[in-house]
Formats: C-alpha cells, sequence, structure tokens
C-alpha cells in the first residue's frame, strides 16, 4: 500500500468512529424547546399560613387523552404544594389563593419517530395557570409554561410523562418567588 491509500484509510477510519460517535449520542440524547410567561405581578405575595387550593386540572386540549397527562400533573403539582406546606386541605385549610389550570395542548410523540427524524413524533405539555383570589375569584395573575421534546432516542423514552412533571415544577417555581414576600415587606 501506498502512504496515500493508508492515509486515506485512516481518514475513513476517523469520520467512521465520529459518525458513531455522534449517531449514539442522538440515539440516547433527548431535547426540546421550553418556553414559559408570567404575568403575575410583583405586588403579589404568597404569606406564612396562607393556602393555595389546586382544582383538578381541566382538558381544554379537545380531544380525549390516551395518556393521563393531567392525573400526572395533578399529582406532581398536589405534591409540590404539599412539601412547600401550602397545599389547601378541606374542610381544615382556608384557601386564600385558587391555582386553576388548563391542559391547553398534549401531544404524546413517539421516541422511535424522534429518534429517526428529529421534530417527527415531537411530545408537547402545555399548561395555563390562573391565580385568583378566593373571596373575589378576581384575577390575580396567570402563568403558562410549554415543553417539549423534539429529538432523541432511546433516551426520551417516557418524555410525555416526565414533561408534565417538569411544566408542574416551572409553575411552583414562580409560586416559589412570590413565597414569604408579605411579611418581609412589611
Amino acid at each position: 500500500m501506498t502512504g496515500k491509500t493508508i492515509l486515506e484509510l485512516e481518514m475513513i477510519k476517523k469520520t467512521f468512529k465520529n459518525f458513531c460517535l455522534w449517531f449514539s449520542i442522538l440515539a440516547v440524547a433527548g431535547c426540546g424547546a421550553t418556553q414559559f410567561a408570567s404575568g403575575i405581578p410583583e405586588s403579589f405575595a404568597i404569606g406564612p399560613g396562607q393556602k393555595i387550593e389546586l382544582p383538578p386540572i381541566e382538558n381544554a386540549t379537545g380531544k380525549a387523552l390516551s395518556f393521563a397527562a393531567d392525573q400526572v400533573f395533578n399529582l406532581h403539582m398536589s405534591k409540590l404544594l404539599r412539601e412547600r406546606n401550602l397545599e389547601s386541605v378541606p374542610p381544615h385549610d382556608t384557601a386564600t389563593v385558587i391555582l386553576k389550570t388548563k391542559l391547553i395542548e398534549f401531544e404524546q410523540g413517539d421516541a422511535f419517530q424522534r429518534w429517526l427524524l428529529p421534530g417527527l413524533g415531537t411530545t408537547v405539555c402545555t399548561v395555563h395557570a390562573e391565580l385568583l383570589d378566593r373571596k373575589t375569584g378576581a384575577l390575580i395573575g396567570a402563568i403558562e409554561s410549554r415543553q417539549t421534546v423534539s429529538f432523541g432516542g432511546a433516551y426520551s423514552i417516557g418524555a410525555y410523562e416526565y414533561i408534565c412533571r417538569r411544566v408542574a415544577e416551572e409553575l411552583i417555581q414562580e409560586i416559589d418567588k412570590k413565597l414569604g414576600k408579605k411579611e418581609s415587606s412589611g
């Protein structure tokens, strides 16, 4: 073999190794976009002893869900509120705020399709939440969170479940920002 042929073979091996590495990363990785919007005024705060009522999420997608995304969201959101001692548990607790949520977009997606062609089989979960004054029913503020997983392979299996939890976590993070502001500003 000539020097040029050996060099060409080495380049082919190196290119093949790089291809295999990138292919492996795409086979196991999952990625998606996050969109978040909050319209909670700076003046709003949740003080000590105040509780949040969490009615069941409303399915506003206009379709029957093949996966219980609404239940996963409700259970996780309730858990997050309970961890912060914010969940209103009737008849013992009186809520001062109602957190009304709507599932406005949900696509279960498919990990195999995402692996074949990024963008195909995208998983999407969008929840719109409104904070309402318990006494007056007045709108205090609104939060909207959207999570997607648009490419990936084996790692993105079950994305339809974990993005429902991520949406709940984004909503509670915004509420966390308002915790204790009344006592520190007074």
